[in-house]
C-alpha cells in the first residue's frame, strides 16, 4: 500500500494481508507516510519478505530455460518505476506476438502488478490468434497461495488488455517444477477479496484486533498485544474460544478482570458449568499474576489415569524429543529437518535432513536410537510437549515405509508421554497460554524471548531454515540446533517440575497411581515378512505394489492409536470428536431381548447425548473411552436426535462412562495375505489381474471411444463384454446412471455365460447393485439381514455356503473384500465389478482382484472419497478409481469411459457442477431444462440460489440458518414444479432435500421442518435427488468450523450437496464463509468454489 502522485496504489501483498486480518489494513492505512517507529510497527514483516525475496533468484534460471527452448522473449524495461510506460511496452509486446514477455507490468491506476512472465498460448483473443497466460517463479513454497492471488490480480488487467481471460496461472517453484492452476479456481475468491479491501479503505471500516494465525508473521503483532493488555481484553484468557468470548461480551463480561470476578450465577446460561468454572479460575490466576502476585498455579483434583497420574516412574534412560519442521517444504508436504534428543546425562543428539532421502535416513536413525535406548533401559520413556512429535513420527514412518513396526512397538508399549496433556489435565497456570515457553517461568524463573541473533520460536526456526536453503550458511544451522537443544532441555526440566507438583498433590492426601504399560508384543513374523517383501518389490521397481503391501497394517495402527487416544481427551473434546460419543447421560431401561424360551438374556439401555458427529452403527460393540472395556452392542442409534441403545447381559449393571468409542480395527489377515501373494507372484514373473490393475492395463483407446449413435452406457456394455484380462474404469458423475449402466453390463455378462462378482465398501451398496440387476443372486452377509423387496437375492451366512453356491451353478455373487480376497475364491468369477470404486482403496482392489480375470471399476472420486487414516509410501494411499484416473478430474478417454450426461440436474445446475468438478465435460439430458418452480420471487424458476444468513459464534449448528431454511421450505410448499415430461405437480415435502455438514445442524433442522422433509448429512444422502436441494452450512466462519476449512469447504461434499438438485440448489450460509482465510492452494480452491457458487447465484 503506497501513495503515488497523490493516489493510493494497492498491491497483491495488501490483498493477502487483508484476507488474513482486516485490522492489518486499518493499521497499514494509518501508517501511510510514517515510519515504522512512529506507528508502533515492528520490522519483522519486512525481514520475512526479504528472506523470501532471496528465494526468487531462480527466475533467471527459468528465463534461461525458456531461451533454451528457442522462444522469442521480450524483456520490459522500467520495471517498478514508470508504470504507465512499462505497461504500454508490455502491450506492444503482446500485440507483436512475443512468445514470452519478461517482467510484464500491469497497471490500471489503482492496482499495480509485475508478472514475471506472460506466456503465449494458441487461444484467440483481441490480439489475434493468440493470447497470454501468466507464470511466476517462487522459490519459497510458503508463498504459493499469495502467488496465486497475486496472479489472479494480474489476470484482471490482462483480461482487459487482451479481451479474454487467461486460462492458466503457472507457479514455477524452486525445484523447477511448473504448477498450473485454472484461473477459475482462484478468480472468484480473489475478486471478492479485492472488493473487500477497496471497500474497507474507502469506508475506513472500523476493525478490531483479534488473535489469528497471521499474528506471528505480522509487523503489528506487538502493537495489538499491547492494545489487548490495555483494554484487559478477554482474548488474554488461556483456552477461551472466539464464540465463548462473544457470548461473554454479549452478557456484559468484556474484560479478564470481569470474568475473574464473575459469580456462577453470572455465567449460568452463558457457558456450561464445567467451562465456566475452568475459565473463571483461569482468569483469576492470570489477574493475580498481573496484579503483582507473581506466577501461580493450581493443582486440579486428580482423576484416574489423567493429569499428573499420567506420569510414569522416572528412569535413568528417559529422553526428551523435539522436531523442527518446515510445513512448506517438499511441495507443501512438509519436511522434518531436525529431530533433537536430550537425555538425563545432559547430552544432546541431533538428526538432520535436507532432502527426501535425508528425511528417510533421519527417520531410521532416530527410531533406531530410541529402540536402542529402550533395549538398554526397559523403563525408558520418550517425553515430548503436545502431539506434534507423535504425529510427525507416524507421518514419517508411513511416508517412507520404514521403521513402522518399531514405531508401533513404541506406541503400544506406551513409551511416548505427552507432557502437554499432563499439564492441561493436572494444573492450571497464571499464563495467557500453555506453550512450553510460558510454562518455563515456573521452573526456570523466566520465559525465553531470544536475542537479535538467536532463533526464538518455531516460526523463526522455519524462516531461518528457509534462509539457509538459499544462503547455505552453517551458522544458521547452528542457531537452529541451539534453539532445538534449549527446547528439549526445557522439556526435561518441565518433567522434573511436574514430578514436584505430583509430590505436592500426594502431600495433600491424595492416593496417586502411575501408568503401568503392558509389554508390547514382538514384531510378528507376518510384519517382518511384509517389510522384507515390500523392500524386495521396491528393489525390483514395483514401488506401488510395495506400498500396497503393508497398507492394511499402516491403516490399522492409527486406528489403534486413536482407540487409546480417547482416554487423554477432555470431555468437551470427546463431544467435538467426529468418531466418539462424549458426555452420554444416565441410561434408561427401554426393553429386553428374550431367548426362544422367553427368558431375558439381555437388557437394552438407552443413553441420551447432545447431538454430535460420531461413527457408530447397529451391531457394533462400543467401548468405554477410559477403561477400554466393552460396554454393549448397538441395537439402535441416532446421532442427530442424540441417543444410542445398547444391549447388555441381563445381569450387568449399566455403566456411566465419559464417552463411548468404536472398537479397534477389524481383522484384515485375508486381505494382507492376498496382496502378499500378488507380490510374491510378480517377483516370480507371474502377472495376475492385480498386477494388471497396478499397471493400468485397460482396453485400447479405439475400443473405449463411444461410437457414433452409441450412449456411454451402451459403450460400457460393449467394452465390458470384450474384457479379456483388462480393467475397465467407468466414472459416473451425479445422476448419470452409473448403477443403471452397471446393471445392464452385468445382465449382458450373465447372458453371455459369464460369472460375475460384485463388491463395494458396504453390504448395502452391494445389495443396491444386485437389486438393480434383477437376476437371481447370492450375497454373503454378516450381521443383520438386509431388506430384499425384489426377492432376487439370497443371503448366505458363511463363506463355505458361497463356495457351495458357485459349485452349484450360481453365476452372480455379492460380497465385501473379505470374501473375494480369500484364497479359495481365486479365479472364481470372470468379471469382478467394484462399485463406488472412488471410495474403495487401491490396496483392497489389489486384494480382491485375483478372484476374477477382468475388473470393472465404477464410481466417482469427485464425490465422496476414500477414507484413510495413515500416510502411505509410493502413492499407495489412493482409491482404485483414482489410480486409473491419475491427476485428472475426469477419466481420460484412453483410460476409461466417462458418463457425460446427467439425467437429474437442470442445465443451470449442471453447468456449475461440471465446471467445478468435471472439466466442463458434464451436460444435462434433453428435457432437464423443463424442470422449474412456479410463482414469483427468489425461489421461482431454476438454477442456483445463495441465501446469506449473518450469525456469529456458531460452530456445528445455527438456529438462525435453521429458521431461514424453515421459511424457505414453507415458501416452497406453496409452489408447484414442472417435471422433465412437462407435467406440473404440487411441490411436496418428498420433493425437498435438506443437507448439512454436521449432525448437530441436522438435529436443529429436523426440529423446525415438516417430518416428511428428508434431512441428513452429506454422507447420508449421497445417491438421492430431489426437485430442490438445500444446503445449510451451519458454521459462522472458518475459524468456528469444528473441523476447519478442509472439512467444511471440501469440494467433494459441496459437489454432492449441490448435485442432489433437479431444478434448484439453494445454499444457506454465513456470508463470512466467503471471506475465509486460506493457507494452502487446496483450501484456496475449496473456498473459491463457494465464492463461485455465490457469484453464479447472483450473490
Amino acid at each position: 500500500m503506497q501513495r503515488v502522485d497523490g493516489r493510493l496504489v494497492l498491491s497483491p501483498t495488501d490483498l493477502t494481508k487483508h484476507v488474513a486480518c482486516p485490522h492489518i489494513t486499518t493499521l497499514d492505512r494509518g501508517a501511510l507516510g510514517q515510519g515504522a517507529a512512529a506507528t508502533g510497527a515492528s520490522a519483522a514483516d519486512d525481514a520475512l519478505n526479504l528472506i523470501f525475496a532471496k528465494g526468487l533468484t531462480h527466475e533467471s534460471e527459468y528465463l534461461a530455460r525458456l531461451r533454451d527452448r528457442g522462444l522469442r522473449i521480450v524483456e520490459i524495461q522500467g520495471f517498478g518505476t514508470d508504470r504507465v510506460t512499462a505497461e504500454a511496452a508490455t502491450l506492444d509486446a503482446m500485440r507483436d506476438g512475443a512468445d514470452v514477455i519478461y517482467q510484464a507490468t500491469l497497471f490500471d491506476g489503482e492496482w499495480v502488478g509485475h508478472a514475471d512472465f506472460l506466456v503465449r498460448t494458441d487461444r484467440p483473443s483481441a490480439l489475434g490468434d493468440w493470447s497470454y497466460d501468466i507464470a511466476d517463479t517462487k522459490l519459497a513454497r510458503r508463498l504459493k497461495v499469495p502467488a496465486l492471488l497475486q496472479m489472479a490480480t494480474y489476470a484482471v488487467r490482462l483480461t482487459e488488455l487482451q479481451g479474454i481471460a487467461p486460462r492458466r496461472l503457472v507457479v514455477v517453484t524452486g525445484d523447477k517444477v511448473e504448477h498450473p492452476w485454472r484461473l477459475v479456481d482462484v478468480a472468484a475468491y480473489a475478486r471478492r477479496r479485492r472488493e473487500a479491501l477497496v471497500h474497507a479503505i474507502e469506508t475506513q471500516a472500523v476493525t478490531e484486533s483479534t488473535p489469528n494465525a497471521q499474528c506471528p508473521q505480522c509487523r503489528w503483532h506487538q502493537k495489538c498485544e499491547q492494545q489487548w493488555l490495555d483494554a484487559d481484553d478477554l482474548v488474554q484468557v488461556a483456552g477461551l474460544r472466539t464464540d465463548q468470548r462473544a457470548a461473554l461480551r454479549a452478557n456484559g463480561i468484556s474484560t479478564m478482570a470481569a470474568l475473574a470476578a464473575a459469580t456462577s450465577a453470572d455465567l449460568a446460561g452463558v457457558l456450561s458449568v464445567a467451562t465456566g468454572e475452568r475459565l473463571h479460575q483461569q482468569a483469576q490466576l492470570q489477574v493475580a499474576e498481573r496484579d503483582g502476585r507473581g506466577p501461580a498455579y493450581a493443582l486440579l483434583p486428580p482423576e484416574p489415569g489423567r493429569g499428573l497420574q499420567r506420569l510414569p516412574e522416572p528412569s535413568a534412560g528417559d529422553v526428551y524429543l523435539d522436531f523442527e519442521g518446515d510445513p512448506w517444504a517438499n511441495d507443501g508436504r512438509g519436511r522434518e529437518y531436525l529431530a533433537g534428543l536430550w537425555d538425563r546425562q545432559q547430552h544432546f543428539t541431533g538428526f538432520w535432513a535436507h532432502h527426501e532421502a535425508g528425511e528417510k535416513q533421519l527417520t531410521e536413525d532416530l527410531v533406531d536410537e530410541l529402540m536402542r535406548r529402550w533395549a538398554a533401559d526397559p523403563n525408558m520413556h520418550v517425553y515430548h510437549y503436545a502431539t506434534y512429535e507423535r504425529t510427525a513420527l507416524a507421518r514419517l514412518t508411513g511416508r517412507h515405509g520404514t521403521r513402522e513396526a518399531e514405531f508401533d512397538q513404541l506406541l503400544r508399549g506406551e513409551r511416548l508421554v505427552d507432557l502437554y496433556a499432563v499439564v492441561r489435565q493436572g494444573i492450571r497456570i497464571s499464563k495467557p497460554s500453555y506453550s512450553i515457553k510460558k510454562v518455563e517461568d515456573f521452573y526456570w524463573g523466566q520465559t525465553r524471548t531470544g536475542t537479535a541473533d538467536e532463533v526464538a520460536d518455531a516460526m523463526t526456526s522455519v524462516v531461518e531454515y528457509e534462509r539457509w536453503l538459499v544462503e547455505r550458511d552453517d551458522d544458521i544451522l547452528e542457531a537452529i540446533r541451539a534453539y532445538n537443544e534449549e527446547d528439549v532441555r526445557s522439556t526435561h526440566d518441565l518433567h522434573a517440575w511436574l514430578e514436584q507438583c505430583r509430590a505436592e498433590l500426594a502431600d495433600l492426601g491424595h492416593h496417586l497411581t502411575r501408568p503401568v504399560p503392558a509389554l508390547p508384543p514382538e514384531v510378528s513374523d507376518e510384519d517382518k515378512a511384509e517389510t522384507e517383501l515390500a523392500q524386495r518389490l521396491s528393489q525390483y521397481g514395483h514401488d506401488l505394489l510395495a506400498g500396497c503391501v503393508g497398507w492394511h497394517r499402516r491403516e490399522a495402527r492409527p486406528g489403534w492409536w486413536e482407540y487409546f487416544r480417547y482416554e487423554s481427551l477432555d470431555t468437551d473434546e470427546l463431544v467435538d470428536d467426529s468418531t466418539a460419543i462424549g458426555r452420554p447421560g444416565a441410561p434408561d431401561h427401554i426393553g429386553d431381548i428374550l431367548s426362544k424360551t422367553g427368558r431375558v438374556t439381555s437388557k437394552v439401555w438407552r443413553y441420551p447425548f447432545e447431538p454430535q458427529d460420531c461413527k457408530m452403527r447397529v451391531g457394533m460393540r462400543v467401548h468405554d473411552v477410559d477403561t477400554h472395556a466393552s460396554v454393549g452392542s448397538v441395537v439402535g442409534y441416532d446421532g442427530v436426535e442424540g441417543w444410542i441403545d445398547l444391549s447388555m447381559r441381563a445381569k450387568s449393571e449399566p455403566v456411566a462412562p465419559r464417552g463411548f468409542k468404536p472398537p479397534g480395527p477389524v481383522l484384515d489377515g485375508v486381505l494382507r495375505e492376498s496382496i502378499a501373494d500378488t507380490g510374491r507372484s510378480l517377483l516370480d514373473g507371474q502377472e495376475g489381474t492385480a498386477a494388471k490393475l497396478l499397471a493400468r492395463i485397460v482396453p485400447t483407446a479405439d475400443v473405449l471411444a463411444v461410437a457414433v449413435g452409441e450412449t456411454p452406457a451402451q459403450a460400457v456394455v460393449r467394452v465390458g463384454l470384450s474384457l479379456d484380462g483388462q480393467v475397465l474404469a467407468v466414472q459416473g458423475p451425479p445422476g448419470t446412471g452409473k448403477t443403471y449402466a452397471a446393471a445392464h453390463l452385468i445382465r449382458a455378462l450373465l447372458d453371455a455365460g459369464k460369472r460375475v462378482g460384485v463388491t463395494a465398501l458396504s453390504h448395502s451398496v452391494i445389495r443396491h447393485v444386485l437389486d438393480e440387476v434383477k437376476r437371481p443372486s447370492v450375497q454373503k452377509i454378516s450381521g443383520e439381514p438386509l431388506a430384499d423387496p425384489a426377492g432376487f437375492v439370497t443371503e448366505l451366512p458363511s463363506n463355505d455356503t458361497v463356495m457351495d453356491a458357485l459349485a452349484n451353478g450360481v453365476n452372480l455373487v455379492g460380497g465385501t473384500s473379505w470374501l473375494w480376497a480369500r484364497e479359495d475364491m481365486r479365479s472364481s468369477v470372470d468379471v469382478l465389478v467394484i462399485d463406488e470404486a472412488g471410495q474403495f482403496s487401491l490396496a483392497n482392489a489389489v486384494a480382491t482382484a485375483p478372484a476374477a480375470r477382468s475388473l470393472v471399476l465404477l464410481g466417482d472420486p469427485q464425490q465422496l472419497t476414500q477414507p484413510t487414516q495413515a500416510t502411505h509410501p509410493f502413492g499407495a494411499g489412493i482409491s482404485a478409481l483414482e489410480h486409473l484416473i491419475g491427476d485428472h478430474d475426469t477419466v481420460p478417454a484412453d483410460r476409461g469411459i466417462f458418463l457425460a450426461t446427467t439425467w437429474r440436474m437442470h442445465p443451470a445446475v449442471t453447468s456449475f457442477v461440471s465446471e467445478l468438478a468435471y472439466d466442463d465435460r458434464l451436460t444435462s439430458a434433453p428435457g432437464r431444462e423443463l424442470q422449474s418452480l412456479s410463482g414469483e420471487g427468489p425461489f421461482s424458476g431454476s438454477g442456483l440460489r445463495w441465501v446469506p444468513v449473518p450469525h456469529e459464534g456458531c460452530q456445528a449448528e445455527s438456529d438462525e440458518e435453521a429458521a431461514v431454511v424453515a421459511g424457505i421450505v414453507k415458501d416452497l410448499l406453496t409452489r408447484s414444479w414442472t417435471t422433465t415430461d412437462g407435467a406440473n405437480k404440487p411441490l411436496t415435502p418428498a420433493d425437498i432435500l435438506v443437507v448439512a455438514p454436521f449432525n448437530a445442524q441436522v438435529a436443529r433442522l429436523r426440529l423446525v421442518l415438516p417430518d416428511d422433509v428428508l434431512v441428513g448429512t452429506v454422507d447420508k444422502i449421497q445417491g438421492r435427488g430431489a426437485a430442490v436441494a438445500i444446503y445449510s452450512m451451519a458454521s459462522s466462519s472458518a475459524a468456528d468450523a469444528p473441523r476447519g476449512v478442509d472439512f467444511l469447504f471440501d469440494l467433494h461434499r459441496l459437489n454432492v450437496a449441490i448435485s442432489r438438485a433437479k431444478a434448484m440448489s439453494i445454499v444457506v450460509a454465513s456470508p463470512a464463509l466467503l471471506d475465509s482465510p486460506v493457507h494452502t492452494p487446496e483450501q484456496l480452491r475449496a473456498v473459491n468454489a463457494l465464492c463461485r457458487y455465490a457469484d453464479a447465484a447472483g450473490g
